[in-house]
């Protein structure tokens, strides 16, 4: 007995199924870590609707010109072979602002933690200027964003700036809004 590519998948569809990409699993994820999470960001997020703070969502992403689909038809036995061709990539640094702004700053290097905090020193400029209210961040865990440096620098940040960093729970993407942006855009 045979069976046609068509009718395996006609019989999926009517089962409920689609072909789609997979997503990393988020097993490691605190669950009561991200509950607590999520009842505090929503707390500030009232308070910036009450005009009391800025609430900034940050986070960095790379873009490259080299397509990440790595996938193709090809018939069984024969090689699908590309030229690999390496060309640079874009790194982005995003702020969403609760005023509804997105800040973004474009580097062609690593995003290393003095990057990172000349970037939110601009921000943070920005905000004092033109609000006068004290700005929350909310940030990953990234190595850049727990860095040695950065302990340093969030105190600087607070004192010149009164800015904060709020860092959301490991595994924990959906916390930080700017996520959706870079979804989007990728």
């Amino acid at each position: 007995m045979s069976v046609s590519v068509e009718t395996i998948r006609k019989f999926l569809r009517d089962s409920g199924m689609v072909f789609k990409h997979t997503r990393h699993s988020l097993k490691k994820r605190d669950p009561i870590a991200f509950e607590q999470a999520t009842q505090q960001i929503e707390e500030l997020r009232e308070q910036a609707a009450r005009g009391e703070i800025i609430l900034g969502y940050v986070d960095e992403t790379g873009f490259s010109s080299t397509p990440d689909n790595r996938y193709a038809w090809t018939k069984i036995g024969d090689v699908h072979a590309v030229d690999a061709i390496r060309l640079k990539r874009v790194n982005v640094m995003g702020c969403l602002l609760s005023t509804g702004k997105l800040v973004t700053s474009c580097l062609q290097e690593s995003v290393t933690s003095t990057w990172f905090y000349a970037y939110l020193t601009g921000i943070a400029q920005q905000v004092k200027q033109t609000y006068n209210l004290r700005l929350v961040l909310i940030v990953d865990n990234a190595s850049i964003h727990r860095s040695k440096k950065m302990t340093d620098y969030r105190e600087l940040l607070q004192t010149n700036f009164s800015t904060n960093l709020y860092f959301i729970p490991a595994y924990s993407p959906e916390l930080n809004r700017i996520e959706m942006v870079w979804k989007h855009k990728q």
